[in-house]
Parts: C-alpha cells; structure tokens; sequence
C-alpha cells in the first residue's frame, strides 16, 4: 500500500467528493500509474481517500492510498502525476503507509473571516451551545457543536479543530452555516482551509 499527499486548492476546491474519484482515476490512467484493479464483475482501481473534503475548502495535506501491481519511482511518479493533474490539483510526495485512516478522529482548519464580522463571529463560539441539526444515514440528528469544538483566535483567523472520524465527523460548513442563520446580515465570505488530521492521542496523523 502507497499514501499519496495532495493539496487541493483553487478551482480544485468545487470538485465533489464523487467527481473527485472520477478525475483521479483517469489522472492515473493518462499518468500510467501501474494501479491494482479490484477483482469480480465490476474491476475498479483501488484509491481509497482520508476523509471526503467538503465543496470549496482548501486542503493542504489530503491522503490517497492505492495498490500498485509493480515498484516505481516515488518522486518520478509524482511527477508524471501533476503533468496531468488539473488547475488546483497537486501531488506533494509519496510513500509506503504503515497505518490505517481508522486512527484518524480529528481535523485542523482555520477559517479566516473578513475584519466586519469578527466580533460576532468571536461571540457566537463563546456561547454555552451551538446547536445544529446534522443529516446522518439514519436521518437527522441535534449536534451541540460546543461539546466537540477547540477553537483559538489569531487576528482574523480561527483554528478550529473538529471531529473527522468513522464515529464523529462535522464540517466546519455546518458552524459557518449556523452563524450565518443567525447573523443573515452577513455574507459568506470565509475563507476555510484543513490543514492536516490527528489521531486518539493528539498526534499529528501521517
């Protein structure tokens, strides 16, 4: 198994989840990466990814992991990758993984608000609750968001961590949506980033 870190950026950033597997797979097919298909009626390539980017968030330090059917080159595969990749769309390095995206159960991002609505913005993550309604498999479900966020303040600029796991995983869309529900005389102008993930103990996940 191979872990593949790319950023996805710029126009990168409005292609979904979906549409993403779609244009990695034939990204890989004009690049010749040797992939390892999966077996039965229905031969697939095998990618699996970290955690699915929600629409118009940047993400600095996305993971890939695929099967290859023979030993390449890292460093020339990855280049042969990014002749290929579209506009926003970069491959930063590749290298043999030794764990599981199961370990995975947090995320960091920062969100960056424009200077006018910082105060409320401050204020409304003060609060005792920020309750949402999340849309699950199962149906909809009532999230207090203070119970699962850690957040810090520098200038304009928000760290916020949130769960990212197979048991807890809450965009940072549904805190900026809340505020805005609340606050409609403000636009959603928030510029939002996933830097990188963590797992159980607090360490950085790679």
């Amino acid at each position: 198994m191979i872990r593949i870190v790319f950023s996805k950026s710029s126009f990168a950033t409005y292609i979904s989840h979906l549409d993403m597997t779609r244009c990695v797979s034939r990204l890989f097919s004009r690049a010749d990466v040797p992939i390892w298909f999966t077996q039965g009626f229905n031969p697939h390539p095998y990618m699996v990814f970290s955690a699915a980017l929600p629409i118009g968030i940047t993400g600095e330090n996305e993971f890939l992991d695929i099967k290859l059917t023979e030993e390449c080159d890292f460093d020339e595969l990855c280049e042969r990758m990014n002749k290929e990749a579209p506009r926003g769309l970069e491959f930063k390095k590749i290298y043999n993984a030794d764990n599981s995206f199961s370990e995975i159960v947090s995320a960091l991002y920062t969100i960056e608000l424009p200077d006018s609505c910082i105060k409320s913005f401050t204020e409304f993550l003060e609060r005792d609750e920020i309750n949402i309604s999340k849309k699950t498999k199962k149906g909809f479900i009532e999230v207090n968001l203070k119970d699962h966020i850690k957040y810090e303040k520098e200038g304009n600029t928000f760290k916020v961590t949130l769960p990212c796991g197979t048991d807890m995983n809450l965009s940072p869309l549904l805190l900026t949506k809340a505020f805005l529900d609340e606050y409609s005389e403000y636009d959603n102008d928030f510029n939002i980033i996933r830097h990188c993930f963590y797992k159980a103990n607090g360490e950085k996940f790679e």
